[in-house]
């Protein structure tokens, strides 16, 4: 192996709260798309857009975690706020008996406001890097 190139920054890894943000938005949203094709076959079209509607901004956040390797902070806020959000999208679904849709979202957007909002993740997010 060889060393990095004078004048180059150190090689920072991705701090596993962040690795776990993206597993699991990536994770969810793939449960969201099976469960809402599932639900859709079974029960129609509307009740598998009811599954799409309550877990939207779930979908959105695990688009944003591709780009968690080389963006910076507003990113993070952002997959944060639309997390905060989501789990009033998800209380909501909950108190509405929707099929497919509450818990799984609800559970899992907490668990990315919390991984996100880690000091390690901030550490991440704020590094100086080159945009790939």
């Amino acid at each position: 192996m060889y060393g990095l190139a004078p004048g180059m920054p150190p090689v920072m890894l991705m701090p596993p709260s962040v690795r776990a943000a993206r597993i699991v938005a990536q994770v969810l949203a793939g449960l969201i798309i099976v469960t809402a094709v599932a639900i859709g076959v079974v029960a129609g079209p509307e009740a598998a857009g009811e599954v799409i509607g309550s877990s939207l901004l779930t979908l959105v956040v695990a688009s944003l975690s591709w780009r968690f390797h080389c963006a910076g902070n507003g990113l993070r806020i952002t997959s944060i706020i639309l997390s905060s959000m989501q789990i009033f999208f998800a209380l909501g679904a909950v108190a509405e008996h929707v099929k497919g849709g509450g818990v799984l979202p609800l559970g899992s957007s907490i668990a990315l406001v919390t991984l996100l909002s880690q000091s390690s993740a901030k550490a991440w997010f704020t590094r100086p890097f080159h945009a790939v």
